[in-house]
């Protein structure tokens, strides 16, 4: 039976840099991101809330797959702005989104189990700037803490590669390298976002035989995951997300 993964510990103490993630626009990609342009790229998030944001609620994703011996990773997602109910409910729908995104570029190894969606918070694995907020640059950075990592995205509406691609810095990998140009039949999410892959960008890491690069990500991800390529697939289990 593989190691089933825990609820990501909580962050305290002061944010150290580990990976700095600008993605551009319109191409997306990333860069070493030093402390002091952090500011910069938060005020570019700055949408505005215009809801009371006092709804609460629990949804379940759609999948119908097994977890199994997969990695199961409960997150919670702290939404720095005060965000409507139906903002709210549209980010828990990106979530589920973004789980069956993961189950697939993992191959069925890796989902997101139970996520807590907070509102008007800026304390969580992952912190939304504002859920439907301009872009800016950079859009995404992922940052290592006392705890583990904390990833960061100035707008909700990011696609799934966006998202991934930190994980990757964080956790999937983890990756400590860039794969900008990495983009050869349908790979690599650590690639920049230039519009393949569909709508929710390219899902699925490459490997010796898909990489153009020379990071390989899928021989990063077998020596730090109990996992396996070609992995079990299938579909991807529901995704809980419960907003507060």
């Amino acid at each position: 039976m593989k190691h089933k993964l825990p609820a990501i510990l909580e962050k305290s103490g002061l944010l150290i840099l580990f990976l700095a993630v600008a993605i551009s626009l319109p191409v997306s990609g990333c860069s070493k991101k030093h402390k002091s342009s952090r500011g910069g790229g938060g005020g570019g998030g700055g949408g505005t809330g215009t809801g009371t944001g006092t709804g609460t609620g629990t949804g379940t994703g759609t999948g119908t797959g097994n977890i199994g011996d997969a990695d199961a990773l409960d997150l919670t997602w702290g939404v720095e702005e005060n965000a409507s109910q139906a903002d709210l409910e549209y980010m828990a729908d990106r979530i589920r989104t973004h789980n069956n995104s993961l189950w697939t570029g993992t191959e069925g190894q890796a989902c997101l189990r139970d996520q807590t969606l907070v509102n008007n918070s800026s304390q969580g694995d992952v912190i939304i700037q504002s859920i439907k907020g301009p872009k800016s640059n950079p859009i995404g950075w992922c940052m290592s803490t006392s705890g583990g990592w904390q990833i960061t995205l100035v707008t909700g509406t990011v696609n799934s590669q966006i998202f991934m691609h930190e994980l990757g810095h964080g956790w999937v990998g983890p990756f400590n390298g860039e794969e900008y140009s990495c983009v050869n039949d349908g790979v690599c999410v650590q690639a920049a976002s230039m519009g393949a892959g569909g709508t929710e960008g390219l899902i699925k890491w490459c490997d010796p035989d898909t990489c153009v690069q020379s990071q390989e990500c899928w021989n990063i991800m077998l020596q730090n995951h109990n996992w396996d390529h070609p992995g079990p697939g299938g579909a991807p289990p529901a995704c809980n997300v419960t907003i507060q």
